[in-house]
């Protein structure tokens, strides 16, 4: 009677893997260079903008004012994105307190000061008091403040690649052992695991992202001008969607 012998030949396959799979490198976080996202899907690498959001994030950043005295931070919706050069009549008020605004307002225009008022000869109207019940316009009532000035601006630390790593080791532990697992028992190989692993690490710190206990919050004058004032790392979803992984050592 002869007896085959299957089991060598699945361990030698087992130890071939294992080897190769100790050997690769897999990288993960906002990258320059092309990688695959938390589907496994081919993504091209992220813009210099997001690299630059990505690393103040992670490690804090103290933002100042170069070739100007003040950087223009919008504290209203309708300055996002643009500069004060961009609001024609835009003035500037300083509070009590010494904080710069830039304003606009309906009822000034910029331009040359308004001459001041003639007498009149005309007779004031003589009403009685409580007669005229709609309400006096305040002053200040029509001034819309757009941006506060200042000459450099704090961005506190909100690790969530180092931070997302730290905070979920024994949900790495898993992830690597679910994938030697399938090596041992399922007959994959290397490769396999090492994007198994990519694709779920990409979507650990993606939820991580998605945490907004797990960092300071934003400010008040941010908050106010975001789509999502409770969390400080989402306003578009483009930094938490250019978390990717790529693969080094498959050759």
């Amino acid at each position: 009677m002869t007896i085959e012998d299957t089991a060598t030949p699945e361990l030698e396959r087992i130890k071939k893997e294992l080897i190769k799979l100790s050997s690769i490198q897999i990288h993960i976080g906002i990258q320059g260079s092309s990688g695959y996202g938390a589907g496994g899907e081919g993504r091209e690498g992220a813009p210099a903008d997001i690299i630059t959001i990505a690393n103040v994030h992670e490690f804090g950043a103290t933002i100042k004012a170069k070739n100007v005295k003040y950087l223009a931070i919008p504290i209203a919706k309708k300055a996002i994105g643009k500069s004060p050069l961009d609001f024609p009549g835009l003035f500037f008020l300083r509070t009590l307190e010494g904080y710069l605004y830039g304003c606009i307002s309906k009822e000034r225009k910029g331009g040359a000061p308004r001459q001041p008022a003639k007498p009149s000869d005309k007779e004031p109207d003589k009403k009685k008091p409580g007669k005229n019940k709609k309400r006096q316009k305040k002053k200040n009532d029509d001034i819309e403040f757009l941006f506060i000035l200042m000459e450099s601006v704090n961005i506190p630390e909100r690790s969530f690649i180092r931070a997302g790593y730290d905070n979920n080791q024994k949900a790495l532990e898993e992830i690597a052992y679910d994938a030697v697992s399938k090596i041992i028992f399922e007959g994959s190989d290397a490769e396999m695991a090492a994007h198994r692993i990519g694709m779920k690490v990409v979507g650990m710190i993606q939820e991580y992202i998605n945490q907004p206990f797990n960092f300071k919050p934003k400010s008040k004058i941010t908050k106010a001008t975001t789509n999502w004032p409770d969390n400080p790392l989402i306003e578009t979803g483009r930094l938490r969607n250019s978390v990717t992984y790529s693969i080094e050592g498959l050759d």
